[in-house]
């Protein structure tokens, strides 16, 4: 008897199809809006801890906007990061968390196949980082925790295996960083049985696209990477608009499988405490319909937001993208 269809091989279907899947939007800047205070070390992840029906509450809203695919708010959640803070020793339960959640959304409010993708990253993590651009920057003093490869290697590899094991579908690799620490996430991970799309924070640099936030490494060279692990996707998150499309162009000439861009709006206060309602996001709802639409055009399968683009985004976007016109 053929075993049945999983839900990520009915989206994939879809995809195969000419479909275009939508994923969730912004999680810490979303949670943010909707009360909760960010952590300095640890970001989105305390408000498991805090607020966890405000994590199931942003959930919902993604799903009752149409989305195919939402992320848990494990972005920050691994042990260096909960340790700082006194939430270490909850590692393991706050990530099962925030699998949970995800799921009780998912049951409570999709009547369709909706996947549940388990965000790793290499965020909190500064030995061989980017010098004084990791995106833990932002930690008050003190609250960097110094440990080593080894050490950083086993927490993510800790955090991959909790998530899988909690029931997520996929496994979104969200490294904002260089090669470096982007090779670790395969590297932990390729023992997993699980598809795994692999992020890449892109940025201009004069007509070169670059990856990271300070890495001199070009994009297209990093991609060589590709050919190493077996991955079943890759994105361009947490990058400005134009860096992405740039970053889609080169892309493609090296990518045949599937793509998925989902892009921040170039807030600054993100990582703050609260929101600052007087910042101005780089782009409105109805210009990111315009560029989502490209992008399918030119062959995206997945979209979504990332840091600044929220659930206001998402109020009639399912409708307003174009259907089968993708090129593959």
């Amino acid at each position: 008897m053929q075993a049945p269809e999983s839900i990520y091989e009915a989206l994939m279907t879809r995809i195969a199809h000419g479909e275009t899947l939508l994923l969730d939007g912004a999680i810490g800047t979303e949670l943010q809006r909707l009360g909760v205070p960010m952590d300095n070390t640890a970001w989105a992840a305390t408000a498991l801890a805090t607020h966890p029906q405000t994590v199931l509450q942003m959930h919902r809203q993604y799903l009752e906007a149409g989305c195919d695919i939402i992320t848990t708010n494990t972005f920050s959640a691994a042990r260096h990061n909960l340790d700082p803070i006194d939430l270490g020793a909850r590692t393991l339960e706050l990530n099962r968390l925030a699998v949970e959640l995800a799921q009780q959304a998912r049951a409570q409010c999709a009547a369709r196949p909706v996947a549940i993708a388990g965000s790793l990253s290499q965020f909190g993590i500064l030995v061989d980082g980017e010098p004084g651009l990791a995106l833990h920057r932002h930690a008050v003093p003190g609250s960097q925790v110094e440990f080593g490869r080894a050490q950083a290697r086993y927490n993510i590899r800790e955090q991959a295996e909790c998530l899988v094991e909690a029931g997520v579908d996929l496994l979104l690799l969200e490294s904002t960083g260089n090669m470096i620490q982007r090779r670790w996430l395969l590297e932990e991970t390729d023992h997993l049985d699980i598809p795994r799309w692999l992020g890449y924070r892109v940025r201009l640099d004069g007509d070169a696209v670059r990856v990271g936030y300070g890495s001199q490494e070009l994009f297209a060279t990093s991609l060589s990477i590709l050919q190493e692990h077996d991955i079943d996707g890759v994105a361009i998150f947490h990058s400005l608009v134009a860096d992405t499309s740039a970053g889609l162009a080169e892309l493609r000439q090296h990518w045949p499988g599937l793509i998925a861009a989902y892009p921040e709006a170039g807030r600054s206060d993100y990582t703050a405490s609260s929101r600052d309602d007087s910042e101005a996001s780089s782009i409105s709802p109805a210009e990111l319909v315009e560029v989502f639409n490209e992008w399918i055009a030119s062959g995206v399968a997945v979209v979504g937001g990332c840091c600044g683009i929220d659930a206001e985004y998402y109020a009639d976007l399912e409708q307003q993208l174009i259907k089968g016109v993708r090129v593959d």
